[in-house]
């Protein structure tokens, strides 16, 4: 059993840079197999409609892996998490007493997370004053896999505030709300161009619908899936990609306001 075990430690010790990421990502596929499992059986009715007896295999299997993935795994993710959240807080802090209190805590957390963040962390020390050093020299220019989220959910300076030089559009709220619209429009778009949303005369979910004539109220609104020549699905799905993109921070730096646009405010 050693055997078996000691290269999986290593490896696992080798990813400390990505433990959190790889925990969350196994919580969050094992949360939806369990998930789908009690929309399947207690909405869907599932284990009753002979129409989705040919998901019944594959949901039990999915309840029965989610589930017990999720009570070995679950537990390290939230443990990764809630030191995740108590490091950013840290890091966001410019409080020097409180950053001395904390130092430890902080420091144990950093150590968890991985090399990027104890880097990260020192560099946040000595840029006010709690280590010896150059924060610069500090900084490791290397990422971790959570950037890319951590960056969305706090960035106020995103592609579309860019091209909508409007204050709203610099809300976190409004362009995660964007993101999420955005994301969750163009997954169920490409579900219905390739597997069908809708139900056909017989009852079976195979259908694709056509965005245009379900706008327009055709009484002919959907065709046996895959259906790929449906130009407004098409633009409806770029539509949803572009916002999900815009959602996502700009690069360089954000333009300072003109002169001439600062005196006619």
């Amino acid at each position: 059993m050693k055997a078996i075990t000691t290269p999986f430690k290593r490896w696992w010790e080798d990813q400390r840079d990505r433990h959190l990421f790889i925990l969350g990502t196994i919580s969050f596929f094992s949360f939806s197999m369990v998930m789908w499992a009690i929309v399947f059986f207690f909405f869907l009715s599932g284990a009753q409609d002979p129409d989705l007896e040919h998901l019944l295999t594959w949901t039990w299997g999915g309840l029965f892996i989610g589930f017990t993935v999720l009570i070995f795994v679950g537990p390290e993710f939230i443990h990764y998490q809630g030191q995740w959240s108590f490091l950013m807080e840290t890091l966001r802090s410019t409080s020097r007493p409180e950053l001395g209190r904390q130092r430890k805590e902080a420091e144990e957390a950093a150590t968890l997370l991985g090399s990027v963040w104890t880097s990260r962390l020192k560099a946040h020390y000595i840029e006010h004053g709690l280590a010896k050093g150059r924060a610069s020299a500090a900084v490791d220019d290397s990422g971790v896999p959570e950037d890319l989220l951590i960056n969305w959910w706090r960035t106020d300076d995103s592609r579309l505030s860019r091209m909508i030089d409007a204050d709203l559009f610099r809300e976190p709220w409004l362009n995660r709300s964007l993101g999420t619209v955005g994301l969750l429009t163009s997954i169920l778009q490409l579900c219905n161009m390739s597997f069908g949303i809708v139900r056909n005369a017989a009852e079976e979910r195979v259908n694709t619908l056509i965005i245009w004539d379900w706008l327009n109220g055709e009484r002919i609104d959907s065709v046996p899936a895959p259906y790929f020549d449906d130009i407004s699905g098409w633009l409806l799905l770029l539509l949803s990609v572009f916002i999900l993109w815009a959602s996502f921070p700009a690069s360089g730096e954000r333009p300072e306001p003109t002169e001439s646009h600062m005196e006619e405010e």
